[in-house]
């Protein structure tokens, strides 16, 4: 497992790539067209009632151009850049879309693990690109490819910050609507920004509402929150569906989905079961051994007892069963 999070998340690229300065000294690559089927993952006709609009995590890590000069998006132009992001849609599509939902999925210029190492200003100063990608690929699908259904939103980690900037700017309240619920996984919503956008940034308060959020931060130990998620006031347990302290069992977790390489498919792998509990906004899993997950070189920013990088299987059952709960709750308030 530590192996495959490595391939995916910890590639060190060296890219050639026909880019744009940026002022600072960066350099920007050309922005994806929408409309062309090139920048989304596997369009495929929709024969489902409700779509899932999923941005990716960080899968851009220290990628480099041919000077050695560190490069701070990562260009979907890219073939190894894109290998990256196709893995990681994959795992979303079959782990929750497949024979359930309508899967959407766009490629964007990410910013690279090099801004996140640069601190909280850095990624604050270089976000606008990402934002403007996931804006323009969300109108596109809109537009062109949602064809009047609802959708769920599913991101994790920097697919999660997006898509709150979306949620917060860039989405009418008519398309918000049609939202069954997003799904942000990995991130933070700070209690200023509740304040700030009470009617676009709505937690979810139990296993059905519709039109909310479901976020968490998971962690072994309430130390090791990691410095760029370390005040989020929301948080709800997908384990037992409490935004409060009472705790889930190890029954109550439904499983995990991981890649089975023997059938080239992503299973649900059994016996594999954590507890959870909310502690100050974060999940606290007593079960897990932290070192499936930690990544030495990021240490900085996910320190050991972070499962930053398990957040998205480590629930999944559980969330496919919700996603599939709140849509149907989505669909019957819908026919009334």
């Amino acid at each position: 497992m530590k192996k495959a999070l490595r391939t995916i998340l910890l590639l060190l690229l060296p890219l050639l790539a026909a880019c744009g300065k940026q002022e600072g000294g960066g350099t920007v690559p050309p922005a994806p067209d929408y409309a062309d089927a090139t920048y989304w993952y596997e369009l495929s006709a929709p024969d489902r009632a409700v779509d899932i609009f999923y941005v990716y995590p960080t899968v851009g890590t220290v990628p480099t151009d041919e000077h050695g000069n560190v490069l701070e998006y990562t260009n979907v132009d890219q073939p190894r850049e894109r290998e990256a992001a196709v893995a990681n849609q994959r795992f979303n599509r079959e782990a929750y879309a497949a024979g359930r939902f309508n899967f959407f999925a766009p490629y964007y210029r990410q910013i690279t693990m090099a801004v996140y190492e640069a601190g909280p200003e850095a990624v604050e100063a270089r976000s606008d690109i990402p934002r403007g990608d996931i804006r323009r690929a969300f109108d596109y699908y809109m537009e062109h490819l949602n064809g009047g259904r609802p959708f769920l939103l599913l991101g994790h980690s920097q697919g999660s910050a997006v898509l709150i900037d979306l949620l917060k700017h860039g989405m009418s309240e008519a398309r918000r609507s049609r939202m069954v619920a997003a799904y942000l996984i990995g991130y933070q919503i700070t209690r200023e920004e509740l304040g700030r956008y009470p009617d676009r940034l709505r937690p979810a308060a139990g296993p059905d509402d519709t039109g909310v959020i479901v976020l968490y931060n998971s962690l072994t130990d309430p130390a090791a929150r990691s410095p760029l998620m370390d005040r989020s006031a929301v948080c709800i347990n997908p384990l037992n569906w409490r935004t409060d302290g009472t705790p889930a069992s190890r029954a109550e977790h439904r499983g995990i989905i991981r890649y089975n390489p023997g059938t080239d498919s992503y299973d649900e792998v059994p016996g594999y079961t954590t507890g959870a509990r909310i502690e100050d906004h974060y999940l606290i899993c007593d079960d897990i051994d932290p070192r499936e997950c930690y990544a030495e070189e990021y240490r900085e920013l996910f320190p050991l007892g972070n499962l930053h990088f398990m957040d998205s299987w480590l629930y999944a059952v559980n969330l496919r069963e919700n996603m599939v709960l709140r849509s149907e709750a989505f669909l019957s308030s819908a026919q009334r």
